[in-house]
């Protein structure tokens, strides 16, 4: 599986990290997992790691599509994204950030999930 969700209980923060190849199903079954831990937990806060994800296939469409709906279902979410390598794929998450946070959310680019984490717990 290219991905995993889980919850961190001591800092209150879902974290998702993409590896591999991951098909824009898998994108969107781990954001999916990613919203259900955050309701049950009332968590606010979200790591979204893909330095180890090799290459983005989404177009720009699906960027913007995966971008908007970040927003439904919780605004006011904070999203770190540790960057990937692959410049497209950085290209594709900066835009997505950007349609993130035009609706409401506050997001991040980090190379790494320490800094992303301590952007989220506000060190």
């Amino acid at each position: 599986m290219p991905y995993k969700v889980s919850y961190d209980t001591n800092d209150n923060i879902v974290i998702v990290r993409i590896s591999n190849i991951a098909t824009i199903e898998d994108h969107l079954t781990a954001r999916k997992q990613a919203f259900k831990l955050c309701k049950e937990n009332n968590c606010f806060q979200l790591i979204v790691d893909l330095s180890e994800m090799t290459f983005n296939k989404m177009t720009t469409m699906e960027c913007f599509s995966f971008g908007e709906s970040f927003v439904e279902p919780f605004i006011g979410l904070r999203i770190a994204h540790v960057m990937p390598v692959d410049s497209k794929s950085r290209a594709d998450v900066r835009f997505a950030s950007t349609v993130e946070s035009n609706r409401g959310n506050f997001t991040g680019e980090f190379e790494t999930i320490v800094e992303a984490r301590k952007w989220l717990l506000g060190r």
